[in-house]
């Protein structure tokens, strides 16, 4: 069985350890070796006597949610690394959020789940669940942009966590075991409650979204590495509100309240609007999800009236299938997005190497295009099994016809391999940033 990510130590945990009373094994065996963190019970001890001294304490809890995708998705060494410096943003938050007295655990060993042990205000002997929830708030603000830089981007789109708070209080009629677990079990369901407004909250703000039309587009090129030209562009649709600056968040907020034909329509109807200053050879790659296949409307839109107005014909959409939920039923997928191949509409499969977008998508479908995932180009220069995979992917589309497009493209060294080893097309920051229609590529900087 392989090692385990390599244990970081953390100062003030073996202090805790060397503090903390009981047989030597079992300290060890309570301990996660990834975090260095203690596990729950190793607190039992402190909880008793804390509660002698003050009477209430406080609990948080901070749950990630469906870990066990996530892993698959990252491999167990990615994800160790994870929780591994989770543990630590939460040490540090001792000197932003947290106090130098509150002390950090995981429930159990190699688990998802952290518990946050909070002492009174120093201006009181006790805590009430005002003072927890402005503390939660307080981690999950800093929390959310840690995890937008810390995760690769085929992890953001699929990691959420849960965080709720309940107030621990003592009783001699109580085992103290007992007492901590039910408050646990209060923080879980405060969490679940939490969980449930916001989601209410952000189902009314995507309609106001809605409503108000509050979604731009920017564009990015899609590059020809051989001839030097743009080939196209790559429509991406942005919130103008604050609570969905992330575009997958916007559409994960979308499927939960049955609005993505909704969404995807206005999405549509912006990306379609600047069309008539684009190249006259040039293409336009436009984001859809498999769901708005089947929507009615897209149909009489992308056949009719709407794409006429912009005076572009349908040879020139590529309709590139974004996959934020995995095709159920190919039979029927394959039959409408014949309806669009027939009519002269272009398919681009995203987003090929992560999650959803595997080979029987591809070998279903027969797009013209495959976009490799940033996943697998970032770091390519460094990275051996990297290059091998786009190598046998571009022997794939050379022996079938499918032109490969390398996405997130930011340093001139993945540009070097993807170039040597075949890729024709290329998009991401170093060659151009998304920007309003229609950024121009600085050839001779970029390429010479």
């Amino acid at each position: 069985m392989p090692a385990r990510v390599k244990r970081v130590p953390v100062s003030e945990s073996r202090k805790f350890r060397q503090q903390e009373r009981g047989p030597h094994l079992l300290s060890q065996l309570l301990y996660d070796q990834v975090t260095d963190l203690p596990t729950l019970p190793l607190f039992l001890g402190r909880i008793r006597r804390e509660l002698k001294r003050r009477s209430v304490l406080g609990l948080i809890t901070l749950n990630i949610i469906q870990n066990q995708q996530i892993e698959q998705i990252l491999g167990w060494e990615a994800f160790d690394a994870l929780i591994r410096d989770l543990a630590r943003f939460l040490q540090q938050m001792k000197s932003v959020v947290l106090r130098d007295e509150d002390v950090v655990s995981e429930l159990m060993i190699s688990g998802n789940a952290f518990v946050i042990l909070l002492a009174p205000p120093r201006d009181s002997i006790a805590i009430d669940y005002a003072n927890l929830d402005k503390v939660r708030r307080r981690l999950r603000k800093h929390l959310r942009p840690f995890l937008s830089e810390r995760l690769p981007a085929m992890g953001v789109q699929r990691l959420e966590f849960s965080m709720g708070c309940a107030i621990l209080q003592g009783g001699e009629e109580k085992r103290i075991e007992r007492t901590v677990y039910q408050t646990l079990d209060a923080a879980l369901m405060d969490a679940f409650r939490q969980q449930r407004r916001e989601a209410k909250k952000e189902t009314r703000q995507l309609r106001e979204l809605l409503r108000l039309g509050k979604i731009s587009t920017v564009y990015q090129p899609v590059v020809d590495l051989e001839v030097k030209s743009v080939l196209g562009y790559e429509a991406l649709s942005r919130s103008e509100m604050t609570t969905f600056q992330n575009p997958e968040h916007l559409f994960r907020v979308a499927y939960a309240c049955d609005s993505v034909w909704a969404l995807e329509r206005l999405c549509r109807r912006k990306a379609l609007s600047n069309l008539r200053s684009l190249g006259s050879e040039q293409l336009l790659f436009l984001n859809i999800e498999p769901e708005s296949v089947y929507d009615p409307e897209m149909r009489g839109e992308m056949g009719g009236a709407l794409l006429q107005k912009t005076g572009v014909t349908p040879d020139r959409i590529v309709l590139e299938i974004t996959e934020h939920a995995a095709v159920k039923d190919f039979p029927l997928f394959r039959q409408a997005l014949r309806h669009f191949q027939n009519l002269g509409f272009r398919l681009a499969m995203d987003d090929v190497g992560s999650a959803y977008s595997g080979l029987k998508t591809i070998a279903e479908i027969r797009p013209d295009f495959m976009k490799i995932d940033m996943s697998l180009t970032r770091g390519i220069h460094a990275n051996d099994i990297k290059r091998e995979l786009l190598s046998t992917i571009c022997k794939f589309s050379r022996n079938t016809g499918i032109d490969v497009i390398a996405e997130g493209i930011e340093e001139a060294g993945e540009l070097r391999v993807v170039r040597d080893i075949g890729v024709r097309y290329a998009q991401g920051f170093l060659l151009a940033r998304p920007d309003k229609p229609f950024p121009e590529v600085d050839f001779a900087k970029i390429l010479g």
